[in-house]
């Protein structure tokens, strides 16, 4: 789950099997050393950690990641689901843009497909990049939109996304998705290897 200091606001991401199974809980932040109180009751039980676990926020039964895909029923939908089940990642899906902002509260993708067109998608791409950049960076995240060319670096750079993807290579989807992860990895390779070197990552 990613909690917010009230006090600092950074941000951090709390594994689910580290939330206690109260309705509240304290945290205290290791930034300004403030304590948060932390309701998840707001959460609902059927909504809590444990049945997201269950329904498939994290990893699949088999083992693999999940990739979380909101795309609307049409263009984009078939493709972008066998797509990431080619690449190897299990699909997580949501109906509406509060589901998917609950997932993304709860668990980190490493593949997030975004279509414009998706239930307010405006809303759940600003709510990425509201995310502390520690937690940002570990998701790749691919918008997609019938306006865009596939690829275009200047498209992504406008809409804080790191890769776009349009009608021109839907067929080659797996391929375009194969390219966006390897993008994002060299992008942030330096970076990740001297996280690792000082032990931070």
């Amino acid at each position: 789950m990613n909690i917010r200091c009230r006090h600092c606001r950074s941000q951090f991401n709390i594994p689910d099997d580290k939330l206690p199974n109260d309705k509240h809980a304290v945290f205290t932040c290791p930034k300004c050393k403030e304590k948060n109180q932390i309701s998840l009751a707001k959460i609902g039980e059927k909504d809590g950690p444990e049945s997201l676990v269950k329904s498939g926020a994290g990893f699949s039964p088999e083992g693999r990641e999940r990739a979380l895909v909101l795309v609307s029923e049409g263009f984009f939908q078939k493709a972008a689901h066998a797509a990431v089940r080619q690449l190897g990642y299990a699909v997580d899906t949501a109906v509406d843009q509060d589901a998917a902002a609950k997932k993304i509260a709860y668990h980190v993708y490493p593949l997030v497909l975004l279509e414009q067109g998706f239930d307010r998608g405006a809303i759940i791409l600003r709510h990425m990049n509201s995310l502390d950049m520690s937690i940002r960076r570990m998701s790749c995240l691919v918008l997609l939109g019938q306006q865009f060319t596939t690829g275009d670096p200047m498209a992504a750079l406008h809409a804080s996304a790191n890769y776009v993807a349009g009608p021109d290579r839907t067929a080659h989807l797996p391929a375009v998705l194969a390219a966006a992860l390897q993008d994002y990895k060299d992008f942030y390779r330096v970076y990740m290897d001297s996280m690792k070197t000082a032990g931070k990552a």
